[in-house]
């Protein structure tokens, strides 16, 4: 296998140094977003990029829900029955990753403008990468394409390894 410095070119070995020195920095917040970070730097290292995209996705959901739990948890310090905040904020279905942000923007703990941009990466990027939706990924119109509801089946006309690739 070559390394990832074999692999592309000089301005992307930067970029992808770069990123890894900044994961390397990062104060994780709660639970297993350490891990996640650190996989992430792992895929980079090793040129997968796919795979990178996939873990960082996942790595930008965990660190919203651990901020969220953090600052709640903070919140309630000093309250005669605290509640488990990881335990309730998975038992209320309707607060997905949206809301999630939009809860931290309210209290300021969030930039209106850094909310905007993780609801596009989650609906853009995290969504059809984590459910195999390449042609949503790539920005394809499908609904004229009756047979790319069918991608099991090898029968795809508009989303190709070349587009998968070149867009990664």
């Amino acid at each position: 296998m070559r390394t990832y410095q074999e692999q592309f070119e000089p301005e992307i070995v930067e970029r992808i140094d770069a990123l890894v020195s900044r994961l390397e920095r990062l104060t994780y917040p709660t639970g297993p977003s350490r891990y996640y970070g650190l996989e992430l730097s792992l895929c980079l290292k090793s040129g997968a990029l796919a795979g990178s995209m996939i873990i960082a996705t996942a790595l930008m959901e965990i660190y919203i829900r651990g901020l969220v739990i953090y600052y709640i948890a903070e919140a309630q310090k000093g309250w005669s029955h605290p509640v488990n905040v990881e335990y309730e904020l998975e038992a209320m279905r309707e607060m997905n990753f949206a809301r999630l942000i939009d809860s931290l923007v309210d209290t300021e703990l969030f930039s209106a403008e850094d909310s905007i941009t993780a609801k596009h990466i989650y609906k853009t990027a995290r969504i059809p990468l984590q459910h195999g939706l390449p042609a949503r990924f790539l920005k394809k119109d499908v609904s004229d394409d009756f047979l790319s509801a069918f991608p099991a089946c090898k029968i795809s006309k508009l989303t190709s390894m070349k587009d998968f690739e070149d867009i990664i």
